[in-house]
């Protein structure tokens, strides 16, 4: 069986003797990938001895940072599940007002940088937060992993959010009349006949939220206290102590649950069917539920919006106050300490826009060797792909300081480094963007083409790449966005000259500079949304949207 496997594999491998063109193609983008991908993993891997490992359950403050990095990802997942889940099935299923606010709130945090909830959260409810201090009047200890643990909650939600809403959104209501025509109850058609439909989907949306808790650095640099977890760990031994050696320990050990997870949530979706319906699509209406449930769902829905409108509205607050908690007069001071960092702002843009579109011109062939030549190496290419989307950005960051600290590549400080590292951090998004966009394509399309004469260059450049525009906009979109408010990824390998808006926030909030973090991020939340609605203007004449 495995050398007719074999066998197979060689033969499809020679025929890229008569497609040269795609012959070097591949061998390029192997080359690349490894080089920039496996070789700083494989750096940080071997960079330790294996009896280092055993410090992980020796050493009593890395057992509990290792502890507390499955708590909080245990309980933080569930809690964002959940949320996720009341959001999807009150936008997908019941007639409610303010759909369109719930769906700008769940855009809110994925375009924002990641820790901004924590830094919100420590204004409202700090020592001289609005409401702990001047409405309740009390003094609340905001630090500790149940300050961590709501802010993960409304951070992450929105995660899950995106996959629960597009299986709800595609469940058709078919088997649930046919329970409710049954004699069926409401609760029991919700728990026997939708719930396991919706289940892959929710079991994707958990995995994706555990595998970004699991990796989440700012939150908890800003917010946990001495609730120490893996992430801060390992970036407290390299920035705090200079101690690489115990910085790979602690980031190889967040780099086997973070792979495991991603492992999981690829074979649970691959599996698992999504589709329900198998005949003519129905025009039946969503099963009305009983009142208190239906305003009891969207109370819910409404109050998580007012607590992330909060958390935003406290931001754009601080961001035009002179002091928190002592001058609450209005000032435009902070802006003008942002406009005095416009290096900083001016290399968020830089890196993101190099990074997002070095990755977009990347994956889109890629991606359309994996969907459309049969070369025998097909997985290969795939996993290469998809492979940076399971490591850890602590991880990822810390391979490209340790792999390109020497020659023959010597980056070190310079922003080719801060560039590459944001490629191939966003390669997953732009790669899978693009093959979603080829598998839309019918390939008869490009089979007119070469019966017509024309090469595989000319039928690629003409039909394909116009019909790829859409998904290579949108993978490109999305992964700026992403790069403009990454921390994770670049905290080991910036530079006084390479420093970035993220970098200089993180700065502000360890210094207690409120008002100028605000200013700060409020001017990438700015940027980001302006990136967003142009991109969305753009493809909407096309027909198409962007999908966060």
């Amino acid at each position: 069986m495995i050398s007719t496997t074999v066998k197979d594999t060689w033969s499809e491998i020679k025929k890229l003797r008569k497609e040269p063109a795609v012959a070097l193609g591949v061998a390029a983008i192997i080359l690349i990938t490894c080089f920039f991908v496996i070789w700083p993993i494989l750096k940080v891997l071997s960079f330790t001895r294996p009896e280092d490992y055993l410090k992980l359950f020796t050493f009593t403050r890395w057992y509990h940072a290792a502890l507390n990095s499955v708590f909080m990802t245990a309980i933080s997942t569930v809690s964002c599940t959940v949320i996720a889940f009341i959001f999807a099935y009150t936008i997908t299923r019941l007639k409610v007002p303010c759909k369109g606010l719930f769906k700008f709130i769940t855009i809110l945090p994925i375009v924002s940088p990641p820790f901004i909830v924590a830094l919100s959260y420590i204004l409202l409810f700090g020592r001289q937060g609005i409401i702990s201090k001047y409405v309740l009047h009390v003094n609340i200890d905001v630090y500790g992993w149940h300050g961590l643990w709501l802010v993960q909650t409304m951070t992450f939600f929105p995660y899950a959010y995106a996959v629960i809403h597009g299986v709800l959104k595609s469940t058709s209501t078919n088997l649930e009349y046919a329970a409710y025509n049954l004699g069926a109850s409401h609760w029991q058609v919700f728990k026997q006949v939708f719930l396991p439909l919706c289940r892959p989907g929710i079991a994707g949306g958990a995995l994706i939220t555990a595998m970004n808790v699991l990796a989440d650095f700012g939150n908890p640099m800003i917010i946990a206290g001495n609730f120490t977890v893996l992430p801060t760990e390992a970036y407290m031994q390299m920035s705090g102590m200079f101690d690489l050696n115990s910085a790979a320990v602690l980031s190889t050990a967040l780099l086997v649950p973070a792979l495991g997870l991603f492992v999981w949530n690829r074979a649970w979706v691959g599996k698992r069917s999504y589709v329900t319906v198998t005949g003519k699509e129905t025009s039946l209406e969503h099963f009305p539920l009983p009142f208190a449930v239906k305003w009891g769902l969207f109370a819910f829905c409404m109050l998580v919006t007012l607590i992330v409108l909060s958390v935003y509205g406290v931001l754009f607050y601080g961001a035009f106050t002179k002091t928190w908690g002592f001058d609450w007069s209005f000032t435009l001071q902070n802006l003008q300490y942002v406009e005095a960092k416009g290096r900083e702002i001016f290399n968020s843009l830089k890196f993101a826009l190099l990074a997002s579109l070095a990755a977009g011109f990347f994956a889109l062939p890629l991606a359309y060797i994996v969907q459309r030549k049969r070369i025998g190496i097909n997985r290969l290419l795939d996993f290469l792909a998809i492979l940076p989307g399971a490591v850890p950005g602590v991880f990822l960051g810390l391979g490209f300081a340790m792999a390109f600290n020497e020659k023959p590549l010597l980056l070190s400080g310079t922003s080719l480094i801060m560039v590459l590292a944001l490629m191939f951090w966003n390669l997953p998004t732009c790669y899978s963007a693009s093959l979603a966009g080829l598998q839309q394509i019918s390939g008869a399309l490009e089979e007119a083409s070469l019966n017509l004469g024309a090469n595989n260059f000319a039928t690629f450049r003409k039909i394909v790449l116009p019909l790829l525009k859409g998904p290579f906009i949108s993978g490109i979109v999305v992964s700026f966005l992403r790069s403009v408010t990454c921390l994770s990824v670049i905290i080991f390998i910036y530079s006084a000259k390479t420093s970035v808006g993220t970098v200089s926030i993180l700065g502000l909030v360890q210094n207690g500079a409120w008002g100028s973090a605000s200013a700060f991020t409020v001017v990438l939340i700015s940027i980001a949304f302006v990136v967003l609605l142009l991109a969305q203007f753009f493809l909407k004449k096309q027909g198409r949207s962007i999908e966060l």
